[in-house]
């Protein structure tokens, strides 16, 4: 009730001060309402948007973005509060504006094109010149007012098309037709490759990705890239490739105490500008942390290393303490805090220093070393005199303060405003961290009730009347029905549910997400990521987050072995075969596919005791050295390892049990 006071005040302030209004008014979106006021005649994406472009014969300018979209801020201030460019744009075109989150179809349908036509990273805002049929004219991503950087600004683009479609409409035609056949002939690359001991060849390819000065993968932006991490790790567990452990732990160590991390809350941003991970892009995403914590924990269960305990616990609690409300989690934090990037979370060298000299007794020796633990310096470390926290590593012991500066960062902090939050409960992305929560609970079993409650929470918001949602918002009723990422997140985290609980209902209700989600999304052999036109077929690719398909493959192998249903098995089994070729043709873009083979080929152990057993073992079967490890009751008084077909192994000690497993894979 809160949240949707304070929205409505928000959009009758803006509206009181605005000397604009627009078609977007009306729209329950975060990012659309930011451009309600702006001077452009946005439309949403509708029919009505459509059929006006056609009934005036004018081009269309659609704009896709979301609310924490640092370029999508810049781009509204530069050109669409710019009285000029408004003007161009209301003369000639149709705008339409969506928000990516809200119909995350429309977004893949128009990225895929966008990389098909320049062949380059995509992105947000992604911008494009339609033909009143939809046909593309242009697309690319973000665009300056004015010429610069080499490129046309909108300042040129605009008239020069809506020119030419006046005038020259066959030339117009001509574009459009030089890029249906330049996205008609785009192929995916087709590597040689062999999928004999293809986990060897997935960790040599990383290998030769890794960076050994700062860790990570690839250049700059440089991103966490959580399922590249899983399966890493998930190949150690299988054949104790040290190469492959090695780029998972120094990794998640290089994070952990780099600038990606807020080393003052909590949480990771979404990635960092530089490939030393010390300038972040400070959107906080909730998929980025949800599927980061699962490996942390892991990593942790595996060495017992404190930090990535560390890192796990104060992620949590920053959700729990700003990110969450009635049990569900925003969706995402601001860059930017009062049109100033990064504004809440940077320090000046001579700010902290003072408030250390006035707030500690440290001499001025160790204020200046506690300063260059946290790289916190005069020139700056982000831009020009601005600094963002994180770790030094040059130093071989903690200096005194540590504490007490951490206690002076979060004050100043709490002096200053907080970005603004996206507070939509999108479906999928709950589903991660309520996953990741339960997962977290053989850290802290508090945090199995919280993902439980958090599960309850979700269905009651966004599964009404037997019709699951993408997100709510507030108070209001969702609107936008599921996609496949939805269902396949969702049905993972009820799996999860009843792997801790061993409750029943949670099976059924998997079951029944499960036979809706091949209803809606799998047809005539092929799986669709949406419901409703334009149709979009999966493609491998776990660019944000994991792909969705290869995390429903996962969830039907886990429903089949959990039920013991070998014909669901089977069909399962199948429906990836089929899909075989085009996972080994993108593995090194979608590891969480390539997992989905590698455990085909070793296959799924079943462990089954009595249900008060598994739940008072919790913790060290999380520690059992094997990925595909599913849990499951049994009456017997001993501990019962099987597959699909038969049980293999008993024994009334679970240490026994346990080395079992892992001898399994031949080691």
């Amino acid at each position: 009730m809160v949240y949707l006071f304070s929205l409505v005040l928000m959009v009758l302030s803006l509206h009181a001060a605005a000397p604009h209004t627009n078609a977007l008014i009306d729209s329950k979106s975060p990012y659309l309402l930011h451009h309600a006021h702006n001077p452009v005649n946005w439309y949403p994406y509708s029919k009505a948007a459509f059929a006006k472009a056609k009934a005036e014969n004018k081009l269309i300018f659609l704009s896709l973005g979301y609310s924490t979209c640092h370029w999508c801020h810049v781009m509204e201030k530069e050109s669409f509060e710019n009285e000029k460019i408004a003007a161009l744009l209301n003369k000639d075109y149709i705008s339409i504006k969506v928000d990516k989150e809200e119909m995350p179809q429309i977004d893949t349908y128009y990225q895929r094109i966008h990389s098909r036509l320049n062949n380059r990273r995509n992105g947000w805002p992604l911008n494009m010149i339609l033909t009143p049929d939809k046909e593309i004219v242009y697309i690319t991503t973000y665009i300056p007012p004015k010429d610069a950087y080499g490129v046309e600004g909108l300042e040129t683009l605009l008239p020069k098309y809506a020119k030419m479609y006046r005038q020259n409409p066959k030339q117009i035609a001509a574009i459009v037709s030089e890029n249906k056949k330049r996205i008609a002939s785009a192929k995916v690359l087709n590597p040689k490759h062999t999928d004999q001991n293809i986990s060897t060849v997935y960790v040599d390819k990383m290998a030769k990705r890794f960076d050994r000065i700062y860790k990570g993968f690839d250049g700059r932006p440089r991103f966490p890239m959580a399922s590249y991490l899983r399966l890493l790790l998930d190949i150690y567990l299988l054949d104790g490739n040290q190469k492959a452990w090695k780029m998972v732990e120094q990794t998640l160590e290089a994070m952990a105490m780099g600038g990606i991390y807020d080393q003052i809350e909590g949480g990771f941003f979404r990635y960092t500008t530089d490939q030393d991970w010390i300038v972040p892009h400070y959107e906080k995403m909730l998929y980025t942390n949800a599927e980061l914590i699962p490996i942390y924990t892991r990593a942790y269960l595996l060495t017992g290393n404190a930090l990535f305990k560390k890192v796990v616990v104060e992620t949590i609690a920053e959700y729990h303490h700003r990110l969450e409300e009635n049990r569900l989690f925003f969706g995402a934090t601001d860059a930017d805090t009062k049109g100033e990037e990064g504004g809440y979370f940077l320090y000046r060298y001579a700010d902290v220093k003072k408030r250390l000299q006035k707030e500690s007794d440290l001499n001025a020796t160790q204020i200046e070393t506690l300063l260059e633990y946290f790289d916190i310096t005069d020139p700056g470390n982000f831009k020009e005199d601005l600094n963002n926290v994180h770790f030094n590593t040059g130093f071989d012991e903690v200096p005194r303060g540590v504490v007490k500066l951490k206690k002076i960062l979060k004050q100043m902090r709490k002096e200053r405003d907080f970005p603004f939050v996206d507070k939509k409960i999108i479906t999928s992305w709950n589903a991660m961290m309520i996953k990741a929560l339960m997962k977290a609970s053989v850290l802290d079993k508090n945090y199995l009730q919280d993902g439980l409650k958090s599960l309850d929470a979700l269905l009651h918001k966004n599964y009404k009347d037997g019709t699951l949602y993408h997100y709510s918002i507030g108070f209001q009723r969702p609107e936008h029905i599921a996609f496949l990422e939805d269902y396949a997140f969702l049905i993972d985290a009820v799996l999860e549910a009843y792997e801790q609980t061993y409750d029943e209902k949670y099976i059924q209700l998997a079951k029944k997400l499960t036979d809706e989600a091949k209803q809606k999304f799998y047809k005539q052999g092929v799986w669709y990521l949406n419901e409703t036109a334009p149709l979009i077929t999966n493609r491998y690719l776990d660019k944000y987050y994991t792909t969705p398909l290869a995390r429903m493959f996962h969830d039907l192998l886990s429903l089949a072995s959990l039920t013991y249903d070998l014909k669901f098995y089977n069909e399962t089994k199948k429906m990836i075969e089929d899909e075989k070729k085009k996972i080994l043709t993108a593995f090194d873009k979608s590891p969480e596919a390539l997992r989905v083979l590698i455990r085909l080929e070793y296959g799924d152990i079943i462990l089954k005791a009595q249900k008060e057993k598994l739940l008072a073992d919790k913790k060290e079967i999380a520690k059992v050295r094997y990925p595909f490890l599913l849990t499951k009751p049994e009456k017997s008084k001993l501990y019962l390892l099987c597959d699909m077909q038969t049980c293999f192994f008993y024994d009334a000690n679970l240490s026994k049990t346990i080395r079992k497993i892992e001898e399994r894979d031949g080691r």
